[in-house]
């Protein structure tokens, strides 16, 4: 079974419902749990949920945050997770994302950019010298965040960035990405598009974290618009259906439905570029016990 998730303590969760169980499952061999490459490749699965729809990156882009060592709220998969160094925020994620679409894009399967050093700068809209100075704040916040996760089965210790080397004669950067992260997330489908429809966001910190959590929804889920303003500040007063309707023209959400008491009901689409997720849940109100999602 995974662990429980510390949903009630935080606007994104449901106590009433149970955790479910993670499907691995148990090998022996001579009495000792033998290590299953299957089980593992599911818990590696989860990791862009854990990062991309949990509270690891606050839904804002904020001032420089404090060090500290604190709980991850995944929304949908019960896991531990914690996180210590720098509070992380969508300007590092945009950071992080930039130099992970560049190391795509070179084609190569290890966890490896090596690049003029101001093009992953200009690739998150860093430009300039001011920022090209933002850009290696961020990359250095990214490399002292050092983030654990468990489910039961498997316990992990992990860095989105393991190491930033800058060669000052030749202008070339290097960094080595921490290789859980980077596998996941290169083995996610749709994962370059993804990562295109977010920076068309702009610096809309809400609706970046909402497409994260949109990007990696596997079942159907209830959203509380109210409770999940209340995420970024300033946006209690902002309307966030507008926001969901464009993500489901976009692919990312299948279906949605207002209920009378304003909830919504949200069945995942297919990851632009991936194949269609599989859909629980028949709109008859008895949502699949996995997710129910601020609410």
């Amino acid at each position: 079974m995974l662990q429980s998730s510390p949903f009630d303590s935080s606007p994104l969760g449901d106590p009433d419902i149970a955790p479910s169980s993670s499907g691995f499952r148990s090998a022996r061999s001579g009495g000792v749990p033998a290590w299953s490459i299957a089980d593992e490749r599911v818990f590696l699965d989860h990791i862009p949920s854990l990062f991309l729809a949990s509270d690891l990156f606050a839904a804002a882009y904020l001032r420089a945050g404090r060090h500290c060592l604190r709980p991850v709220t995944p929304l949908a998969i019960s896991a531990a997770v914690t996180c210590e160094g720098p509070w992380l925020d969508q300007g590092d994620l945009d950071v992080y994302l930039a130099c992970l679409l560049l190391a795509l894009r070179q084609g190569g399967r290890a966890p490896r950019l090596r690049c003029p050093s101001d093009e992953p700068a200009r690739q998150a809209g860093l430009g300039g010298r001011a920022g090209g100075t933002r850009f290696a704040a961020r990359l250095h916040r990214l490399h002292e965040a050092r983030m654990a996760c468990g489910d039961g089965r498997f316990a992990a210790r992990m860095q989105l960035v393991s190491a930033v080397v800058r060669d000052e004669a030749s202008g070339t950067l290097r960094i080595e990405f921490g290789p859980e992260p980077f596998e996941a997330l290169r083995e996610a489908p749709g994962v370059a598009r993804f990562i295109a429809d977010r920076a068309a966001l702009g610096r809309d910190g809400l609706g970046k974290w909402l497409l994260g959590v949109a990007w990696t929804l596997r079942e159907t889920c209830l959203i509380d618009p109210q409770r999940l303003r209340t995420l970024a500040p300033g946006g209690k007063g902002r309307d966030i259906l507008p926001l969901l309707q464009e993500f489901a023209r976009r692919g990312y959400i299948r279906d949605m439905v207002t209920r009378s008491d304003g909830l919504v009901i949200v069945q995942p689409g297919h990851r632009p570029g991936g194949p269609h997720a599989v859909v629980c849940g028949g709109g008859n109100g008895n949502m699949p016990q996995l997710c129910r999602l601020l609410t």
